[in-house]
């Protein structure tokens, strides 16, 4: 079977290993930046975070699950932190709510003391009264990540072409491949899972995809000596530390307005974040600003395009959490050719379904 992923971002190059594990014939086009746009500007936590509805809960803890299937899978490559999270808030009594249904489904977290928060994140000036502390939740290295799995599934016979894809073709109502600067490339199906450029791509082709993303601005600080264990996530700021040293900082992991003055607002992250951490030197090295794609919905968009075989849909936004999963199970889905009633919450069809 012959076929071309759209993308190399966390899920593009996650559903393109898997697929040439399978033993597809598989053509990656990346576009000018390998291992992905959205990807490499993703704080990168992976969680199951209290606020989504129970099925999504759940498909996202099979994801936590399935990093560790990977990790193993890629003989310890991945350098991955399973350091946990400490969340607080303001108003803790919200947060003891929502971390008392997700314990209730059978999600790790438990409010800690004061003592428990410092001995977790000893670099914090002042730890909170009370935090929750989730052993199960972790980060990883979002752009080295995929680049490693685009490099495995090259080592598996996998084409990586850094052209970048003009447009879907269509013959006699058919997904036939996809139009470069250098020619065309065919393929028994196409794999659309190029974030933000998904829309606009999936539209010249027929196929409608609502979509409401949103920005992602971080700023990463220069390399510091080790600070976080893992994830925090304060009342205004949220952090974690990269395995060279740099922490990355975001006032909201899942997006938001792009800031007016990128420098200032930059700056102001980093000072939130040497507020908190005992590190006085703590200064900012770079910013990036980036596009969340996200379903209007909020929910992942998996699966055969409605009305347009030969072609797979794979867009959403918690790619970093979703990655493993979702690219074994679509590439299990596309090789085999029959759907899994896992992935039937988040076909396309939902949103115009009576």
């Amino acid at each position: 079977m012959k076929t071309i992923v759209v993308g190399s971002g966390m899920i593009g190059a996650s559903v393109a290993y898997h697929l040439a594990v399978r033993g597809a014939e598989v053509t990656v086009v990346t576009g000018d930046r390998p291992g992905g746009i959205a990807t490499a500007a993703s704080f990168a936590w992976i969680n199951a975070a209290p606020g989504n509805s129970r099925p999504y809960f759940e498909f996202r803890l099979k994801a936590i699950l399935d990093w560790h299937r990977l990790q193993h899978e890629l003989d310890g490559s991945l350098e991955m932190n399973w350091n946990g999270s400490l969340w607080w808030e303001d108003d803790m009594e919200a947060v003891e709510e929502k971390t008392w249904e997700s314990t209730s489904w059978g999600y790790p977290m438990r409010v800690v003391s004061r003592v428990e928060a410092r001995e977790q994140e000893p670099s914090l000036r002042q730890p909170p009264d009370q935090s929750v502390y989730s052993a199960i939740e972790g980060s990883v290295p979002p752009l080295q990540t995929a680049r490693l799995l685009l490099d495995r599934a090259a080592a598996r016979g996998a084409v990586i072409h850094t052209d970048t894809v003009l447009a879907l073709t269509v013959d006699r109502g058919r997904a036939t491949g996809v139009q470069t600067p250098s020619g065309l490339i065919q393929a028994d199906e196409v794999i659309l899972a190029a974030g933000e450029a998904s829309k606009a791509l999936s539209a010249d082709v027929g196929v409608v995809l609502p979509m409401a993303n949103l920005a992602g601005f971080l700023a990463q600080s220069v390399p510091r000596p080790p600070l976080l264990h893992g994830v925090v996530l304060a009342p205004r700021v949220h952090m974690r530390q990269c395995v060279d040293g740099r922490i990355v900082v975001g006032w909201d992991f899942g997006g938001s307005a792009a800031p007016d003055d990128p420098d200032h607002e930059a700056e102001k992250l980093i000072g939130a974040a040497r507020e908190l951490l005992v590190d006085d030197d703590l200064c900012l090295e770079r910013f990036t600003l980036g596009v969340r794609p996200i379903p209007a919905d909020g929910l992942p968009v998996i699966g055969p395009a409605p009305g347009l075989p030969g072609l797979y849909l794979a867009v959403m936004h918690s790619g970093i959490t979703l990655a493993p999963l979702v690219g074994r199970l679509s590439a299990e889905e596309i090789v085999h050719g029959h759907a899994l009633d896992v992935l039937e919450p988040y076909r396309l069809d939902r949103f115009t379904r009576q």
